[in-house]
């Protein structure tokens, strides 16, 4: 396990930041789902909501590993 203390700025990172964003954007994915096959430009808009839609999970492992360094959405 790595630092305690960046698990813990994660975590309250993870709470207040990372879900609330994620929440919000994946309603819009998921509204831009069907849309993909009639626009191409919804399929570059979705590849990029969908890297914070994932964020939580790259802040999950930071978290457990106590990474010094802050996921970004990748």
């Amino acid at each position: 396990m790595g630092n305690i203390v960046y698990t813990l700025i994660w975590m309250t990172l993870l709470v207040f930041v990372v879900w609330p964003i994620a929440w919000f954007l994946s309603a819009v994915w998921i509204i831009l789902q069907p849309f993909e096959a009639c626009f191409n430009i919804v399929v570059t808009i979705n590849q990029y909501i969908e890297k914070f839609v994932l964020w939580p999970r790259d802040m999950g492992q930071a978290i457990s590993s106590g990474q010094s360094s802050c996921p970004a959405p990748a």
